[in-house]
């Protein structure tokens, strides 16, 4: 009999002598419920936003589902350019591609 408890009793005792077990002390324990209600919390609010989140996806689904399209409509509109900005311009040019080979020192393109 001293055999067996000797050895249950040594077990027993180093078990109990580590401090560093977190459910042996009550700060421990308090602190390992915390971590597990913070965790639970963090599922709970992801799990929550998902759900969310699908059904708005699905409530979108059905409004594009029962939309119907328009006909398509163009809408043109003509205004007035008085005392609206103006660009100078230029008469139009003509170059010729034998005048351009055959004057090539010339700067001023050809005039028809």
């Amino acid at each position: 009999m001293y055999k067996k408890t000797l050895p249950l009793l040594l077990i027993f005792a180093v078990s109990f002598s580590f401090g560093g077990c977190a459910y042996m002390s009550a700060n421990g324990r308090r602190e390992m419920a915390y971590h597990h209600y913070v965790a639970k919390q963090t599922k709970e609010r992801r799990h929550a936003m998902a759900r969310a989140q699908k059904a708005a996806n699905r409530q979108l689904k059905q409004k594009m589902k029962s939309a119907m399209p328009s006909e398509p409509q163009i809408t043109t509109s003509v205004e007035s350019s008085q005392g609206s900005w103006s660009e100078a311009m230029a008469p139009p040019v003509t170059v010729s591609a034998s005048g351009a080979i055959a004057n090539q020192t010339d700067s001023e393109p050809a005039q028809p």
